[in-house]
């Protein structure tokens, strides 16, 4: 199976039943927030991020949310379909019946956009140096013979050509990770629960890295 480093970020959808009764808290530049929406989005940002918000806070996170789904409902309707059937494959339709449900889960789609954008065009080596600089220590199993048996363990850290193999294989969609040691290549073992480490520490240094574009494009929404 050809493997690609899955960009995405957790959406829970267990959500409690909610009291019906609602009440508009929110009516300004044709954006509507009802109670039921503000409680809804506190729970869905509790379930992701452990967070409890204030409800001004969740106010003002709901307006930027609903001010992007209204830009791209202007300028890339397209787009904004293509996501919608995408949420629809992943959660069912009737999760995305419920408009904050929809809206919470339209952001953060956009916002892998850019994460997926800047793997795609701007990740390079020196990206994944730094990202291998910053950890304690990359202590991975090596094998001459396809990984069928262990000669032992070594820290890649530092490892200029095992550096260079594990970008190549980003690269290149394929998972044959070698070391070099004294001329003589070996390959390095690495599971899916290993490599889910470094997947996540690559997605969280992309966010980083695009963290200050996202906010630039979600605070000219707001204008």
């Amino acid at each position: 199976m050809v493997y690609k480093i899955k960009i995405f970020f957790l959406i829970s959808f267990l959500l409690i039943p909610i009291n019906s009764n609602s009440n508009i808290i929110y009516d300004k530049n044709n954006i509507i927030i009802s109670t039921i929406d503000l409680n809804y989005y506190k729970q869905l940002y509790f379930e992701n991020y452990g967070l409890e918000l204030n409800e001004s806070t969740a106010i003002k996170n709901i307006v930027i949310i609903k001010n992007i789904i209204k830009y791209f409902k202007k300028n890339n309707p397209n787009f904004l379909k293509k996501i919608d059937e995408v949420l629809i494959k992943e959660y069912g339709n009737e999760k995305m019946k419920i408009q904050i449900y929809k809206d919470f889960s339209r952001y953060f789609k956009i916002k892998n956009e850019f994460i997926y954008e800047f793997y795609q065009t701007k990740f390079d080596i020196n990206h994944l140096k730094t990202i291998f600089n910053s950890l304690d220590k990359i202590e991975l199993p090596i094998s001459d013979n396809n990984c069928l048996t262990i000669l032992g363990l070594k820290d890649l850290k530092y490892d200029i050509y095992f550096l260079n193999n594990f970008y190549e294989n980003l690269k290149m969609e394929s998972k044959k990770y070698e070391t070099q040691i004294n001329n003589v290549k070996y390959r390095v073992c690495i599971d899916s629960r290993t490599y889910k480490l470094f997947e996540n520490e690559i997605l969280n240094y992309i966010d980083t890295e695009t963290s200050d574009d996202f906010k630039k494009f979600v605070y000219e929404q707001q204008q």
